[in-house]
């Protein structure tokens, strides 16, 4: 009889948590998978590869995606063809790829690994990791964020990101207009 009641409580205990996550996924998503719980991008102002202090705020009204790399991350420099073809395919769009340095690369190697991948994008680097740690505490790469015109982070991948599925995330991002002046699909077939 004590087996019984304890196979009960197990089961109304394993219920309870399929409905707390069912909730908290349902709360998450909301029909079309865009994410109703939206955090704002920190407020976070980086050296650019030339010195230059570069506020993310400066993006606001573009579609981002927001790449914490390493250069000594084989994973990272794997999906900066991915970036670059990004950055090329949405160049008539208000969308713009971010790659963040993480603390401990010097801007030696950033600009060396940058000019012989073409990465044609906004670099910054977060020598003291401030804006590693406002994202969330990102420690391993690559972290990639998708960020709505709003500022608001809708999404957040660690480790390399799918390519095709995010090329349509950013499209249903964009205005509609904007959708046209794309240039081919970095991902394949569109």
């Amino acid at each position: 009889m004590i087996g019984a009641g304890r196979r009960v409580r197990e089961a109304l205990i394993a219920v309870l948590v399929a409905a707390i996550l069912g909730g908290a996924l349902w709360l998450w998503l909301q029909p079309g998978g865009q994410r109703l719980l939206q955090i704002a991008m920190p407020a976070v102002t980086l050296p650019s590869l030339q010195g230059q202090p570069v506020s993310l705020a400066r993006f606001r009204g573009r579609v981002l995606v927001v790449n914490f790399w390493s250069t000594s991350c084989p994973g990272c420099i794997a999906e900066i063809p991915d970036l670059v073809a990004l950055q090329q395919h949405f160049a008539g769009a208000p969308f713009t790829v971010i790659g963040i340095a993480m603390a401990g690369d010097e801007e030696t190697q950033v600009a060396a690994l940058a000019a012989r991948l073409g990465m044609d994008y906004p670099l910054l680097m977060d020598p003291q990791g401030k804006a590693a740690q406002a994202f969330g505490s990102v420690n391993l790469t690559p972290t990639s964020f998708l960020v709505d015109a709003d500022g608001h982070i809708v999404e957040r991948q660690v480790g390399p990101f799918p390519l095709k599925q995010w090329e349509q995330r950013i499209r249903r991002l964009l205005p509609v207009p904007q959708r046209a002046a794309e240039k081919g699909s970095p991902g394949g077939a569109a």
